[in-house]
């Protein structure tokens, strides 16, 4: 954790005042001696992960109300169930992150892909990004847990999407 100035003293991080630096490096170095690691988010990976899962709702709606043929009353469908359910578990994975690293993802992508893709291509993409992007984003168990129901859902829109339609 960064040493820091402040008007009432020095800090290690948020712990602190300290009435000199050196108490502050102390602090830290007491710490890490007793096992203290530091938790790092790469808030890059990790806005780019919410912003992509968060953007998949509005291109599989628009695939939604573009699906026609045979077994598209299935596709219709599977597609109205991820978009009505990946929002929630998306606004679920965000504030656990900022709940466990106390701080606000930002910024997020402001570009993302198109909706001339073949929904279930789309989603198959969808779950291959998430199966390699988890191993970028913060490892506590809670926050994979969260993953790990957006990799479920992602699991049975391609069931319903290749079976059902």
């Amino acid at each position: 954790m960064p040493i820091s100035k402040k008007s009432d003293g020095w800090y290690w991080g948020s712990k602190g005042p300290f009435a000199s630096k050196q108490k502050a490096i102390q602090v830290g170095q007491a710490a890490h001696a007793s096992g203290f690691k530091e938790s790092v988010m790469d808030r890059v990976i990790v806005s780019q992960f919410i912003g992509t899962l968060l953007h998949s709702a509005t291109l599989t709606h628009f695939q939604h109300f573009q699906v026609t043929g045979t077994g598209s009353y299935a596709a219709h469908v599977a597609l109205s169930t991820y978009y009505d359910e990946i929002v929630d578990l998306v606004d679920s994975l965000t504030e656990s992150i900022q709940g466990a690293y106390e701080e606000i993802i930002q910024p997020y992508p402001s570009a993302f892909g198109n909706t001339d893709s073949v929904p279930l291509i789309f989603i198959k993409n969808l779950r291959d990004y998430v199966r390699s992007e988890r191993l970028k984003m913060p490892q506590d168990s809670e926050i994979q847990n969260e993953i790990d129901s957006i990799a479920t859902l992602l699991n049975h829109t391609v069931y319903k999407l290749k079976f059902l339609s």
